[in-house]
């Protein structure tokens, strides 16, 4: 009985160690509940993919995935939990920069890589002093990249002079994507004419937008977080009688916006990283909705970059040290060039940990549908 018992006892060892965690942090429940409900799925989906052909070197793929309810106080803790308890072996997540940011400084601690998915704001892989934060990449573009093609395109193509912000101050994402349109809006010949804020998870804006009215402006930028808060603005401009401009960011992304106040914030500009009605994507979209009951969005897609990249990164590691070594996982990250991820193929630039070149589409909102107008690409 001993002997059988010894026995077993090894065999689980060896079933322990042949085991690759892999942990998501992710809003699962909350107001932002919609992106752990599209994304969490697809994860398993593509692990049970890669587990059906036979894993990664004979390690098999377990995903772990915890709910911060949107808070960054929960992102902090469940990503200690996943590292210090749960042992991962490398991090997807999160998806807003606020949470990303304290996130980094525990990956370079514990040398786990942690893969941002929308997380944009520039401090998330290189910090306030301009140094890399080693073990923090992201599959996203950065914020400086959609404010300065937000004001490009205002500017140049809108022929647009006078603009007015709208922004979460306690968002890094919104107060960066303000920033980086004004300086660019500034130097090309435009005038920053109202700066009205807000704190997340407020829902009165009319006050702020009377200001906004009584500005000038031509153009109202609010580089929301959330769809929920551009959705309110669209709604409440419209009975204030504000009529301009408005443009955001690719946090509106979520169709659920649509519904919500498409014919309110008919003709408004956003950025994007890439659109669920591209056909490319027709297939995957059809497929999950009917194995789900739930619809793909930008979170599903840029999740799945970041488990492609891993997967690469794994095999990588698995080749080069015989293991899934987490240094060596945040090594191969480093290194990417040309990998085919999820949306396009991926080059990582090691100096940033920021993906090389990600085009960013400019849409526009039309009969309450989506529609590209335009792709910019940074440096060209």
């Amino acid at each position: 009985m001993v002997l059988v018992l010894a026995a077993g006892l090894l065999l689980t060892g060896c079933q322990q160690e042949k085991t690759i965690k892999i942990g998501y942090v992710t809003e699962q429940t909350g107001v932002e509940a919609y992106i752990g409900q599209a994304t969490v799925p697809a994860l398993q989906d593509y692990i049970d993919e890669v587990n059906a052909a036979g894993g990664v070197g004979g390690y098999k793929l377990q995903l772990v995935a915890y709910d911060t309810r949107s808070e960054v106080t929960d992102a902090v803790s469940v990503t200690k939990r996943l590292i210090e308890q749960d042992r991962v072996t490398a991090v997807i997540g999160p998806s807003w920069s606020a949470a990303a940011i304290p996130m980094a400084e525990i990956a370079d601690t514990n040398k786990v890589p942690i893969i941002a998915t929308t997380a944009s704001n520039v401090n998330v892989t290189v910090d306030e002093k301009g140094e890399l934060n080693p073990f923090m990449f992201r599959v996203c573009f950065i914020d400086p990249y959609q404010g300065f093609a937000l004001a490009d395109y205002a500017y140049n193509e809108l022929g647009k002079r006078k603009v007015a912000f709208l922004t979460d101050v306690a968002s890094p994402y919104s107060v960066g994507i303000q920033r980086y349109f004004a300086e660019h809006f500034v130097e090309l010949g435009g005038e920053v004419v109202a700066e009205e804020g807000y704190q997340t998870g407020d829902t009165e804006f009319r006050a702020q937008l009377a200001k906004v009215k009584d500005s000038g402006a031509d153009v109202l930028v609010a580089p929301a977080y959330t769809y929920r808060d551009a959705g309110l603005i669209g709604q409440q401009m419209n009975a204030l009688g504000l009529t301009i401009t408005v443009m955001g960011a690719d946090g509106w992304f979520v169709d659920d916006l649509l519904s919500m106040a498409g014919k309110e914030l008919e003709g408004a500009y956003l950025t994007n990283g890439v659109s669920t009605d591209d056909p490319a994507f027709a297939p995957f979209n059809a497929a999950f909705e009917k194995k789900h009951n739930v619809k793909a969005n930008i979170y599903t897609y840029y999740t799945l970059d970041a488990m492609y990249a891993i997967k690469y990164a794994l095999d990588q590691a698995v080749q080069k040290v015989g293991s899934p070594d987490p240094v060596a996982v945040r090594d191969a990250l480093e290194n990417m060039k040309d990998v085919q991820v999820f949306t396009s193929k991926m080059t990582m630039e090691p100096d940033t940990h920021n993906p090389h070149n990600k085009p960013i589409l400019i849409m526009t909102i039309k009969d309450s549908k989506w529609e590209i107008v335009k792709t910019f690409i940074p440096g060209q």
